[in-house]
């Protein structure tokens, strides 16, 4: 069933499971363990549909690099799976690698315990089982690099797809207009008896469970967490202070341009950098998309005097003698695109900003750091990629000079991949949650979502979420 608790607020029904927020874990969890009867509290802070209001509570405080967090996520039922692009890759058996990094370790558990649920996994996101994950280019360099294979979602949307089966289920009462605003402790602070739940017309109730699951991402999950400081002053979990530290990203690299001879190539090229590369040189994971440009673009009021200097320029190849007054790729001339694994790092957090929003709670504080472990690894990525570019007689790729200047800051953006402000660790002195996805400090409060990745790979994180949470669900149906 489903209620808007703006209308419906009275809930006197104790649940077995309860869990906040309803994006792609959330939903699969609620899914499973009422398939396996289970009674289910679903919480949906946003409503069925986009809003301004409800979007505004992703307003945060940003003092590093800049990830957009406000508009890069979705806060309605669903989630951000409203707007994700599709793209899926599994983690492979090395993003479980035993290294550290920074000072972190890596992965509490191995491949193994994932590996069992990818195919339910890619039921859920509508992949093609039969296919698989597939190349979209062949292993055109002599080493290295590997052509990345993948599969793209349709994107399945999770509203569309299961809004109408949990609108229909007996098991769950999913309510949507509802934040959780506080999480009620025993006294010895070892177990969660209650959640606060408040509405937009400012009511509030508390809802009691047995256990409960916060799925709320990368972001809001550590700023709910250190909210709920009424009855232990540093937040809940938070004993380590580790909740909200390692926030990572996937770092898209404006790494050059590249020139492809002697070959056609009507869309892109998909590389994924070798296991062998990564150990040998000590850096993170990458993949790397190339795309050619079919033609010169530009734009303003006097675009069409700059699309004719530029494409005189492209003609006469004298292209890099006038980069310096305009910086722009001629057709046949490619566009290079990076998706490179971020580590762990204490000091690119998530904490608490002095503003409030309108339940009074403290906005989030967003600091997004990158380390010299990471530098290190775009700058080694680069290199090697266009050694062996050239070395494949594929053609030339132009660097960025803050690749080979190492006195210049790096640019990159972002992919809106929000992971590992509770990450997983069998010590809680390196993190939030156990092997099994629950909090360390208590009992029966687990986390759902990229938030628990200890490393955070060089793939999409919509697929090991899916995983992750599919073997979470075992573990709360007592199966693992």
């Amino acid at each position: 069933m489903i209620y808007d608790f703006n209308v419906t607020t009275n809930i006197e029904k104790h649940y077995d499971i309860c869990i906040l927020g309803t994006g792609p874990a959330g939903i699969t969890l609620a899914r499973k363990l009422s398939l396996n009867g289970r009674s289910v509290a679903l919480f949906e802070a946003g409503g069925l549909d986009y809003s301004e209001e409800s979007q505004e509570f992703y307003d945060c405080e940003s003092v590093g690099h800049d990830g957009w967090p406000k508009f890069t996520r979705l806060r309605y039922f669903g989630g951000t799976s409203n707007h994700w692009s599709g793209r899926c890759r599994p983690f492979e058996s090395s993003d479980f690698s035993d290294r550290k990094i920074n000072g972190l370790p890596g992965w509490p558990i191995r491949y193994g315990y994932i590996e069992p649920y990818l195919t339910e996994a890619m039921g859920i996101l509508d992949l093609n089982i039969a296919d698989g994950f597939q190349p979209i280019n062949d292993d055109l360099l002599e080493a290295s690099f590997h052509a990345d294979a993948f599969s793209k979602s349709p994107p399945t949307r999770f509203k569309q797809k299961y809004l109408p089966e949990i609108e229909a289920s007996e098991n769950i009462d999913c309510f949507y207009n509802a934040t959780a605003v506080d999480l009620i402790l025993d006294q010895p602070h070892q177990t969660v008896t209650q959640v606060k739940v408040r509405n937009y017309k400012n009511h509030q109730t508390v809802v009691s469970a047995t256990k409960f699951i916060i799925c709320l991402g990368g972001i809001e999950t550590p700023r709910f967490l250190l909210n709920c400081k009424n009855q232990i002053a540093t937040g809940v979990g938070n004993s380590s202070d580790m909740v909200g530290r390692c926030f990572m990203e996937h770092l898209n690299v404006p790494m050059g341009a590249f020139l492809y001879r002697d070959h056609e190539m009507d869309d892109s090229l998909q590389f994924a950098a070798d296991d062998e590369l990564v150990t040998a040189l000590g850096i993170g994971k990458s993949n790397i998309a190339m795309g050619i440009v079919k033609k010169v673009r530009s734009y303003g009021r006097t675009h069409a005097i700059k699309s004719f200097f530029k494409n005189l320029a492209c003609e006469l190849e004298i292209v890099e003698k006038v980069q310096f007054i305009s910086d722009f790729k001629c057709p046949g001339m490619g566009s290079i695109g990076t998706l490179i694994e971020q580590a762990p790092n204490l000091d690119s957090r998530v904490s608490l900003a002095h503003d409030v929003d309108q339940f009074g709670l403290n906005k989030a504080r967003f600091d997004w750091q990158i380390s010299a472990f990471d530098k290190h690894t775009i700058r080694q990525t680069a290199v090697t990629m266009a050694k062996e570019f050239a070395k494949s007689r594929l053609g030339s790729i132009r660097l960025a000079d803050f690749i080979l200047d190492e006195t210049m800051d790096i640019e990159f953006g972002n992919h809106s991949h929000h992971m590992g402000t509770t990450r997983m660790s069998d010590n809680p002195k390196y993190g939030v949650v156990d092997s099994d996805s629950k909090v360390h400090d208590l009992d029966n409060l687990y986390i759902a979502g990229s938030s628990i990745f200890s490393t955070g790979g060089a793939c999409n994180p919509t697929m090991p979420i899916v995983q992750l949470t599919l073997r979470l669900a075992d573990h709360l149906n007592g199966h693992s």
